[in-house]
C-alpha cells in the first residue's frame, strides 16, 4: 500500500493538476495549459492568443515541488494531445510565434 502511494504521489495524482483531472477538464470542454516559471507576459495576454487556439492558460507559480510539476507535466502532455487533435500537427509553432510577437511588442 505504501509503494502505491508514493507511487501515486510521484506522478503528482494527489495535485490539482495530472493526467486524470486533465481528462476530466477536456471532457468538460475546459482545457488549460499550466504555466510554471516567472512568465514575460501575463496569462490574461497569452489568453487572446490561446482563445483562438481552443485553450487557456492558467499560471501555478514559481515554487513547486518535484511531485507537483510531474501531475503539471502529466495534465499539459494530455492536453497537448487533445490540442493537436482539434488543431492539427505544428499547432504549437504557430502559436508560439504569435507569442513571440506579443513580447517583443512589451
Amino acid at each position: 500500500m505504501l509503494g502505491i502511494g508514493i507511487t501515486l504521489s510521484y506522478f503528482g495524482f494527489f495535485n490539482r493538476f495530472n493526467y486524470i483531472t486533465a481528462k476530466l477538464d477536456i471532457t468538460n470542454n475546459n482545457p488549460q495549459k499550466v504555466l510554471v516559471g516567472l512568465p514575460f507576459i501575463s496569462p490574461t495576454e497569452m489568453n487572446k492568443v490561446s482563445k483562438k487556439y481552443g485553450f487557456k492558460n492558467i499560471r501555478f507559480g514559481c515554487i513547486i515541488s518535484g511531485m507537483e510539476l510531474n501531475g503539471i507535466d502529466m495534465y499539459n502532455d494530455q492536453m497537448d494531445q487533445y490540442l493537436t487533435k482539434i488543431n492539427g500537427v505544428g499547432w504549437e509553432l504557430k502559436y508560439n510565434k504569435e507569442i513571440d510577437s506579443l513580447i517583443k511588442m512589451k
